[in-house]
């Protein structure tokens, strides 16, 4: 019965260790305040960011629309890079709390080009 209880744990933190939960203890997050909501932002590495959080509150496609808006602008201040492409993965579809995004580094947010 220890060894079961042992395994449940043990898969229940794996499971944790790669979700948007396990930021709390990761190094590199970088916490964002935008319109009063905090967007935790975490580099992958190779030009890939994820950012969760954000939410507005409610379920509208305007309320989606600026929480997306403010997750894309969290990265693009934590990386100092623009956002190309982003998409939420499949086990986020519905709430939309964790975005992935890939960022450009030539360009920067605001049309500044680095040299």
């Amino acid at each position: 019965m220890k060894i079961l209880a042992t395994l449940v744990v043990l898969g229940l933190l794996t499971g944790c260790q790669s979700s948007a939960v396990y930021y709390h203890r990761d190094v590199q997050k970088h916490v964002v305040v935008l319109d009063k909501r905090e967007v935790s932002v975490l580099p992958l590495g190779n030009h890939q960011w994820e950012a969760f959080g954000g939410k507005q509150g409610g379920v509208f496609s305007t309320d989606l629309d600026k929480q997306k808006a403010r997750q894309i602008k969290a990265i693009e201040i934590v990386s100092g890079c623009l956002v190309t492409d982003s998409l939420y993965p499949a086990e986020h579809q519905e709430d939309k709390l964790l975005l992935r995004a890939t960022v450009d580094c030539t360009n920067k947010p605001g049309g500044v080009l680095e040299k």
